[in-house]
């Protein structure tokens, strides 16, 4: 999916820390740019690139890494993830890449569903996923029943890409990351049926996260 810029302001640029640890320092203030968020197959792109350098209180390192927060024109806040600086110049640019392989934890021990941006729209339960065999085959295989978790939603992207997030239940049989053809049926908390196809497997492990792609 070709990422849309979004347009940002009051941008604030920090130091990133491992987040277990209770750390803080501001890089820049004030500064106005641009945000982006891609995908391509199993892959996320952030882009910040910045018009000006606002206010610097320290100085910038390129490959050091630094993430933002930051306001749209519409007035909605948020946080970037963690990105690299590219460059240091009066228009710092940062950027990262983030392959949703099946790994529970990235390199610091960080949930990848929670660094990833995904909203959670509504809570599920007697989650059942199955996958339909490919054709000529007729039928499916279950490959997750008893489950509890989440619908699920990219922060940006248009359109924003939904899915499912299932945090327990029974593993019936393994999960490949990429498998398409993914069937979800479950409960809303009020009691309704949820029921839907189409789904790729982004990563199979708990918690296991589906998402409808559009690419």
């Amino acid at each position: 999916m070709q990422s849309i810029p979004i347009k940002v302001k009051n941008v604030t640029v920090y130091m990133y820390f491992n987040p277990l640890e209770p750390l803080s320092a501001v890089i820049l203030t004030n500064a106005t740019g641009t945000y982006s968020i891609g995908t391509l197959g199993l892959n996320s792109f952030y882009n910040l690139a910045l018009e000006n350098e606002g206010k610097v209180t320290n100085p910038l390192n390129v490959h050091a890494k630094y993430y933002a927060t930051f306001e749209t024109e519409s007035g909605h806040k948020g946080t970037t993830p963690w990105m690299y600086c590219l460059n240091n110049s009066s228009k710092p640019d940062f950027g990262r890449t983030i392959s949703m392989v099946p790994s529970d934890t990235n390199d610091i021990g960080v949930n990848l569903a929670d660094e990833s941006g995904f909203i959670t729209l509504g809570e599920l339960t007697d989650i059942t996923v199955s996958q339909v065999f490919p054709s000529p085959g007729i039928g499916q295989r279950t490959l997750i029943t008893n489950g509890t978790g989440n619908i699920i939603a990219t922060r940006f992207g248009t359109p924003h890409e939904m899915g499912v997030q299932v945090n327990d239940g029974y593993w019936l049989d393994s999960i490949l990351v990429g498998s398409k053809n993914i069937i979800i049926s479950a409960k809303t908390k009020k009691g309704d049926i949820f029921s839907q196809t189409g789904y790729t497997v982004i990563k199979g492990e708990k918690p296991a996260i589906f998402l409808k792609q559009f690419f």
